[in-house]
């Protein structure tokens, strides 16, 4: 992957100073680049309600990840394109998320969610 291309991805997706990441400060989308792996990372803080309130509500913050992932990637590729006049394209290499209980014995269980999507980046 060229410099140009580097530098394009970082603009537009860095949002370390501010509140690009969430305006509302409910979540973050940041991003790792290595070589030519993109991967885009959604944190949130989930409640869960009780035991049969874990399944739905992960699903709920796993369908929101997924939605904001693919507008950032959406943004970067509008960006290459305003820039460079040409198509960034992209293979998706797939998502995992994870959850990890912060607080787990008392009665609002509170926990981190993540999601991470992977995708590389093809010359």
């Amino acid at each position: 992957m060229n410099t140009n291309t580097v530098r394009i991805i970082g603009q537009v997706l860095e949002n370390s100073w501010g509140r690009e990441s969430s305006p509302s400060g409910t979540y973050s989308v940041k991003y790792d680049l290595a070589g030519n792996l993109l991967t885009l990372k959604f944190t949130t803080v989930v409640h869960f309600a009780g035991e049969s309130a874990y399944g739905p509500q992960v699903a709920e913050a796993n369908r929101h990840a997924v939605n904001l992932i693919n507008e950032k990637l959406t943004l970067v590729k509008k960006a290459f394109k305003e820039v460079t006049g040409s198509t960034l394209k992209t293979e998706d290499l797939g998502g995992k998320d994870d959850v990890e209980l912060i607080q787990p014995h008392s009665s609002r269980r509170v926990a981190y969610y993540r999601y991470n999507h992977v995708f590389k980046i093809e010359d």
